[in-house]
């Protein structure tokens, strides 16, 4: 390709990305965005956000309560969060410092899980993560992980500027431990609760990831590393919230990242303005999301009217947003 064409297709991309930027900067706060798998740009604004907030305000919720969440706090968990009722709803999303998780009936966290091994190992990179199960049909099983908070998570969020450090003998971060620890503890775990199950008319049970930001690119990472295990099902659906435009899918295995891959759907979740979301906006000209394995479809709200990138950034406003459109709770 000669300079001149080359110049001319970038000069398209930034085009597109300037008007098209531009046109959907103004977003009504009532309405959702979606722009499907395979499309550069998003529909026209069609639908209630309740519609889509009933499927993912319990992830979202999950995805918030896991910065709640340590491996000490971990280890003496109630497993079980009580039925709620609807002023614990309330005072919880007025919180502002994290200290209580957000009310989550019907869901049951995993316990004595993982390894005090592979805590140990988490804890040196600053990654965690939970397990919960709910009692449905099918059952679900969702794989919870966490996003940015200390320093150690940057050397997982900047992997694709450290790249050098990849060829350091013994060097990992935190989507290393993902793809080889995670994955071949949750797929022990897994048979070991759920392998007996013989039950031919009983509804398969379903893997789901979820995070946010930094926890959201790790998500997608779990789904396409998982190991192969035919009598584990494999992660069906993710739901990333504001996630980091950071997934290792170049570092998984082909083989086992395309198998993965069959039938994988993404939402890639996020409220309007928020920092990340111009980074992805851009490369998804360049690279727009794929159409099927995996397929990544992205949802756009605009819940807060604040121009602050990192405020919209918030989980917990997600969160609490997608709780009271959901409809599904009785708030006051």
């Amino acid at each position: 390709m000669n300079s001149k064409i080359r110049f001319l297709r970038w000069f398209q991309l930034l085009t597109a990305f300037l008007v098209g930027g531009c046109s959907l900067m103004q977003q009504d706060l009532s309405s959702v965005l979606i722009r499907d798998p395979g499309n550069r740009f998003y529909n026209e604004p069609a639908g209630k956000v309740s519609d889509t907030a009933k499927e993912q305000w319990e992830y979202a919720v999950l995805s918030e309560n896991v910065y709640v969440g340590s491996w000490d706090k971990l280890r003496t968990a109630v497993p079980v969060l009580p039925e709620p009722r609807a002023e614990e709803y309330v005072s919880s999303c007025e919180e502002t410092n994290r200290t209580r998780r957000i009310p989550l009936a019907g869901w049951k966290l995993w316990k004595n899980f993982p390894s005090e091994k592979l805590i140990a190992k988490a804890e040196d990179l600053g990654l965690y993560f939970e397990v919960w199960e709910k009692e449905s049909s099918p059952r679900v099983v969702a794989v919870v992980f966490r996003g940015t908070d200390g320093w150690a998570d940057w050397f997982s969020n900047l992997r694709w500027l450290l790249w050098l450090l990849r060829f350091i003998p013994y060097y990992e971060d935190q989507y290393h431990v993902v793809s080889r620890d995670v994955g071949e503890e949750f797929t022990k775990r897994f048979l070991q609760d759920h392998g007996n199950i013989t039950n031919p008319v009983a509804p398969k049970e379903r893997v789901l990831a979820t995070g946010h930001s930094l926890g959201g690119g790790l998500a997608q990472h779990f789904a396409y590393s998982l190991p192969p295990e035919t009598r584990v099902p494999r992660v069906s659906k993710v739901y990333a919230f504001d996630p980091s435009p950071v997934t290792g899918w170049s570092s998984v295995n082909t083989e086992l990242r395309t198998a993965n891959a069959q039938g994988l759907e993404t939402d890639r979740i996020f409220e309007h303005g928020e920092i990340l979301a111009y980074v992805r906006l851009l490369l998804s000209y360049v690279y727009p999301p794929p159409a099927k394995n995996p397929s990544v479809r992205e949802i756009r709200y605009n819940f807060d009217k604040s121009i602050n990138p990192f405020k919209s950034h918030s989980m917990r406003l997600l969160a609490c947003e997608l709780v009271k459109a959901s409809g599904q709770v009785p708030l006051r």
